[in-house]
């Protein structure tokens, strides 16, 4: 009885040290998964750990970052869940929709508004005055899912008439907009399309560089690149995560963060048309 008696009395111990353990122990974070595509500056890797810190610590979110290789890694990683959300080219959210892989969660807002352009840059020195002027020259296209770095550049050159397999002398990917323009700076090509945004930004960052380039040709406007979520993403966390952005840019350290990106602020989606990236996609599909 008395060997009863000390096994109850220990059970009983042992049960409340552990109950006091499960109270002042914190629940495991939920991890959420950050993708990026090549829409991104490599400088810019300081202000995307801020953006994942601003994150984490306005949440009981754990942020990883994962920086992609390409938009199809982006699009594979949303479809089989090893990445919840991500800041995506606007076509690769076309893609992502119409297998219902994805959703849109916040719209960035930029001078304004939710529009930007493919780019068409060469050296100040040149006079080539539209795309169709690089015939038979050396070209960089980022991404083949880029809108402003492939899709963009390749509907006007099928439209004119032309192969976008033979129209250049030599078509490189550098599979990242900055490379593009480093890529034109250093005479390794002779014009590139690159997202517009993207040449704002780093124009901000290099101004002398900037002065060396123009812009031959803007195609567009298209509606701009979107931050996305994984379709089957838990309701709540979706609520919550769309919320961390649309609140960004009334904090201190957020509006900090935004004005490095060049982001005036997020907004909820409302009405925002891919139409035009639609009709580009399908047009480039029936030509193959």
């Amino acid at each position: 009885m008395k060997n009863d008696k000390k096994i109850s009395i220990g059970g009983k111990i042992f049960t409340s040290l552990f109950l006091i353990f499960i109270l002042i122990t914190p629940l495991a974070a939920k991890i959420i998964t950050f993708s990026f595509t090549g829409t991104t500056l490599k400088e810019d890797l300081k202000t995307y750990l801020q953006w994942k810190k601003y994150l984490e610590d306005n949440s009981k979110f754990k942020i990883d970052i994962k920086f992609a290789r390409t938009y199809a890694e982006v699009v594979s990683n949303i479809k089989d869940s090893k990445s919840d959300i991500a800041y995506v080219c606007s076509s690769t959210y076309t893609l992502l929709k119409d297998k219902k892989n994805a959703k849109l969660l916040a719209i960035p807002i930029i001078n304004g508004n939710d529009k930007y352009y493919s780019d068409v840059i060469a050296l100040k020195s040149t006079k080539y005055k539209s795309l169709l002027d690089f015939r038979d020259k050396i070209y960089a296209f980022t991404d083949p899912g880029s809108t402003s770095g492939s899709i963009a550049p390749s509907y006007k050159i099928e439209e004119y008439g032309y192969t976008i397999g033979i129209f250049f002398r030599h078509l490189i990917y550098t599979y990242d907009h900055g490379e593009s323009i480093n890529a034109v700076l250093e005479g390794f090509v002779d014009g590139a399309s690159v997202d517009s945004l993207v040449l704002t930004q780093y124009a901000k960052k290099h101004p002398n560089d900037i002065k060396k380039l123009r812009v031959v040709e803007k195609l567009g406007p298209f509606t701009i690149s979107p931050i996305v979520a994984r379709s089957n993403l838990n309701k709540k966390e979706f609520i919550k995560l769309q919320k961390l952005f649309l609140n960004m840019h009334r904090t201190k350290i957020g509006k900090k963060i935004l004005n490095h990106l060049n982001i005036d602020k997020f907004e909820k989606p409302t009405n925002q048309t891919y139409a035009k990236i639609y009709k580009m996609l399908n047009f480039l599909k029936d030509k193959k």
